[in-house]
């Protein structure tokens, strides 16, 4: 069957990272990211061009964090919202595995099927939807590599802090194309630098012409952002 020769290749409940991801939730009760499943995979692979990009070699996927619904409210707006048949119907994020256990992940791709309930002008996403998802990818990337210290971090034995949160500074996007809705969508965030607590990011929102485009067929770019992220002071969060 392709579409499962296509999970098994994806599948990351294998990887050292999952298994300290696992672990660091059970031991430090911090709400944390999950392998993703195949039913949440699966709208993706029927996808001909998101099917392609999930077929890369060595591809860690995950359900991001923001997902999950806490008791706090925080990331509500994901977890709850947004989460409609409606609005973002389907959302997973992808990125390889660094060589080294220092290293970071320097790039997070998150997938997103639309619904038309965000629509600005009719079948084309509000622009401030597009500005949110390019700040919730870039926040996704910040969390994936939270997850992979703090892990790495509790594997040496050491009490690594649990702030996991940062704050926008700034966002500018330029929006380039329009985004139709009805369909699938990627943002690609990429780790640009880091000083201190600052960390600069950009992102790239990408979309096939259609759905049925062939994997070969170009991607647009739709919009791109760049923005500068502060984590907390130690006794702020």
């Amino acid at each position: 069957n392709h579409d499962t020769h296509m999970l098994n290749r994806v599948r990351p409940s294998h990887s050292v990272t999952s298994h300290w991801i696992r672990n660091m939730a059970s031991q430090s009760g911090l709400v944390t990211s999950k392998a993703a499943t195949a039913d949440s995979i699966a709208p993706f692979q029927r996808i001909p061009w998101t099917a392609k990009l999930l077929a890369q070699p060595d591809l860690v996927v995950r359900l991001p964090s923001s997902l999950v619904p806490k008791q706090t409210n925080e990331d509500s707006l994901f977890a709850t919202t947004l989460r409609t048949p409606l609005t973002l119907r389907d959302l997973v994020s992808t990125y390889k595995q660094p060589r080294s256990a220092e290293a970071i992940i320097s790039d997070v791709t998150t997938f997103c099927t639309l619904g038309n309930g965000m629509d600005g002008h009719p079948g084309l996403l509000h622009g401030g939807i597009i500005g949110t998802l390019i700040d919730e990818a870039m926040g996704i990337l910040q969390t994936a590599n939270f997850e992979r210290e703090y892990a790495r971090r509790m594997a040496l034995g050491e009490t690594p802090s649990k702030n996991m949160g940062s704050f926008t500074a700034y966002l500018n996007v330029q929006y380039l194309k329009p985004v139709r809705t009805g369909m699938a969508v990627v943002i690609v965030a990429k780790h640009v630098k880091r000083e201190g607590r600052k960390d600069w990011i950009t992102a790239e929102v990408k979309q096939a012409q259609s759905d049925q485009a062939s994997p070969e067929e170009s991607l647009v770019t739709c919009a791109t952002g760049e923005g500068m992220f502060v984590g907390p002071k130690p006794s702020k969060l």
